[in-house]
Parts: structure tokens; sequence; C-alpha cells
């Protein structure tokens, strides 16, 4: 009767968690779509594929911002290991320190992987996703740690919000100029916007934190070493998982072109918008997956198993109904977008093939076998990248999804022999 009353409350909770995530999401990527139909259209196909080409690169260097201090952080607030005000400053140190390396690495292969792309533009946009939204971002792993999905809802609206106001103040700018100013123009004053929004965000949100859960102190030196060691593979991981995400859209800016990467940039938005419950889901159970965890890989499993079906009868619903309404696309974006809708069609069933990779990861990730399940994203991205290199010059935007379904597949199935191996009575013994 406990344990049936104790599951229930668990159930009950993780409902409403996920919904409360899952607002919070769906106003995000509403708050994207608009943002997205006014850039897009203001800076035309090719600069739009420029923009997301170098926010991709950006975002893929931004996951190293911290070394993973903010997945500690969330984990040991969850576990009650460790005090708010030494775990808040321990990773906004290990966030400051990277900093440097991290927007010169990002400017470097910027230079090499678009050239065309206007160095000031490039500089703005890195400004923004290195510095400020790393700031945001932890603060969501903060209030996650303690399982308040109200706030961290909020906090995941801040930055996106700001940028919606960004992008209409950018509308605003370009009304009387419709004819007159060249798209690089655009480029420039929308790569401002997008770093100062980011700023507003970041203010917005560390304000709410010191506010909310207190200021930071200065840690100890033993802290500070146990969230950089055990911080290290989860930055790894994300790194490896971002690169793995969006590389595709880079490497068309450079193999293909920036009008194929901002139209296949425009469909996976949309399929992204279709994961939204899918995410949630899992952002929602993460805090009871790592006290689970910590009494093995086996309790991880078994929490996540529970979670597979009402995830996979979604994504089964969810590619047929994208599947029927994709010619809906090209009127809602415009007849520059008429490709987004084969596009859309061929990721359609992305959320049901990347389901099992996503939740076996998080199996791993907390029951602290996060160095497992990061080497395993590592070559995921790896084959990945290969695929994508071989593969965009010959097939184009096909070239890139075919990649993404086959690097799915791979790390599927390494990450339930890695989980089946552990699982077995007798793997300790051989």
């Amino acid at each position: 009767m406990i344990y049936s009353a104790s599951k229930k409350r668990f159930s009950g909770k993780l409902a409403n968690d996920t919904l409360i995530l899952s607002g919070g999401f769906t106003l995000r990527a509403l708050a994207q779509a608009a943002s997205f139909l006014i850039v897009a259209r203001i800076l035309g196909s090719g600069d739009y594929g420029a923009f997301s080409a170098v926010l991709a690169l950006a975002g893929a260097w931004s996951t190293l911002c911290g070394l993973g201090g903010q997945v500690v952080m969330m984990r040991d607030f969850a576990r009650g290991t460790t005090n708010f005000a030494q775990g808040w400053g321990a990773t906004l140190i290990l966030l400051v320190a990277g900093l440097g390396p991290l927007l010169l690495a990002f400017l470097a292969t910027a230079r090499y992987i678009i050239p065309d792309v206007a160095w000031p533009a490039a500089v703005f946009i890195g400004v923004g996703e290195l510095l400020f939204w790393p700031l945001t971002n932890a603060t969501v792993f903060a209030y996650r740690g303690y399982e308040r999905m109200g706030r961290s809802a909020r906090m995941i609206l801040a930055p996106v919000l700001a940028r919606l106001g960004g992008a209409l103040i950018l509308l605003a700018m370009s009304l009387p100029h419709s004819e007159g100013e060249p798209p690089q123009y655009w480029l420039r004053v929308w790569a401002e916007l997008y770093a100062f929004t980011s700023l507003l965000a970041a203010s917005y949100t560390f304000f709410l934190i010191s506010r909310d859960l207190g200021k930071p102190s200065w840690p100890t030196l033993s802290l500070l070493r146990s969230f950089l060691r055990n911080g290290i593979p989860f930055s790894l991981w994300g790194g490896a998982n971002k690169l793995y995400i969006d590389a595709d859209k880079f490497l068309l800016a450079r193999l293909a072109s920036l009008e194929t990467a901002g139209v296949y940039s425009a469909g996976y938005r949309l399929i992204d918008l279709a994961s939204i419950p899918l995410i949630s889901l899992l952002t929602a159970a993460t805090p009871s997956l790592f006290r689970a965890g910590s009494k093995g890989t086996h309790q991880a499993f078994r929490h996540v198993v529970r979670l597979l079906l009402p995830a996979s009868a979604y994504c089964l619903a969810i590619g047929m109904i994208v599947h029927v309404a994709a010619p809906v696309i090209p009127r809602l974006l415009g007849e520059n977008y008429q490709e987004a809708t084969t596009i859309v069609r061929f990721l359609a069933w992305l959320p049901l093939v990347s389901l099992p990779r996503l939740y076996l990861n998080q199996a791993l990730a907390t029951s602290d076998e996060q160095d497992t399940g990061m080497i395993v994203l590592a070559l995921g991205a790896a084959i990945n990248l290969i695929l994508n290199i071989f593969w965009i010059p010959r097939h184009g935007w096909t070239g890139a999804a075919a990649a993404t379904y086959v690097a799915e597949v791979c790390m599927t199935s390494m990450l339930l022999i890695s989980i089946l191996t552990r699982l077995h009575p007798h793997a300790k013994q051989q």
C-alpha cells in the first residue's frame, strides 16, 4: 500500500512537471517560430542560412562552457549533497574560467568553416551564445535540481521572449528600408540584437535566482575539484550531442549552400517543435532518475523503461500527423521554403528513431555512468560527421538527414549493449 501510494504520487508529480515543462517548451517554440518568421523573411534564405550555421557552430562550442559544472550542480541539489551557495559559486567559476579560450576557438572555426559570414556578425552571435546563454542555462539546471519546474520553465522562456522582442525591433527597423538595404546589413543588425537580448535574459535570470535561492559563495577547493572531475564527462557528452545535432547545419552551409542550410534548418525546427513533449517528460524525470541512479544503473533503467511506452506511442502518432500536414509549411513560411515539405516528411520519423537513444542515454547519465554515455555519443557524432562530409556533396540535405538516421541506430545499439552488459547478473564475474 505504501509503495502503491508512493508510486502514485511519483506518477502524479511527474505528469504535473511534464505538463508544466511542456507548456514552457511550447511557449518557447512558438516564440522561436515567430522570431524565425520575422528574421527569415528580412534576412532572406541565404543570410538566414548563414545565421543558422554560425549559431549551430557557436552552440556546439557553448556546451563546453562551465565544463559540465551545471549538471553536477543539478545532480547534487537533487540528491541533497551540496548546499546552494557553494554549488552555485562553483558553477559560476567554471563558466567564467573557460569563456576566453572557447570564444577564440569558436571564431577560429567559424572563419574556416563559414568564411562568407561577416566577421562582426559572427562575434556578436558568439558573445550571445558563449557568454550570456550559458549563464541563463545554468539557472535552469539549478531550479531543476530543486524540482521547481515552474520557475525552470520561466528561465527557459526568458531568452526566447527577449529575442522575440529583438526580432520585432528588427522588423520595425526594416520597414522603412524594405527596398534599399542589402541583406548583409540586416544580418549585422540582427547579430547585435541577438547579443543584446541575450544579455537582458541573462541579467533577468541571475536576478531571479539570487532572489529565490540566494547568492553564490566561494566554494571549497575540494568541491571545485569534484565539480571539475565529474563535470568534464557531462560537458564532453553535451558537446558530442550538440555536434551530432547541429553539424549537418553548418556543414550544409560549407559543402552545399547557405540557402540549402536555411531551408533544412527551418524543416528541422518544425521537427524539434513536435518533439517538445518527449524532452519535457525526460527533463521532468531527471531529478528522480538521479536519485534512482544513485542505487545503480538497473534502477535508472527501470525508471526509463516505464517512460518508453507512452513516449513511443506519441512519436508514432506525431510522425503520421507531421507527414500528412507537411504541405502546409510553404503557406506558413513562404514560397522560398517549398522544399521544406519534403524535408519535414523525411525527418518526420526521427523522434521515433531517436527516442531509445535519448532515454537510454539518460539512464547512464543519471547513474554515474556518464563516461560510457559520452563515449557512445562521441562515436555517434563522429559517424554522423563523417557521413555528412561524404554524403552532403553528393546528395545535399538528403545525405545530411540520412546520416542522422544511421547515427541514431548505431548509438542505440551501442547503448543497449552497454546497459544490458551492466544488468547481466554475471557481468562482474566475467
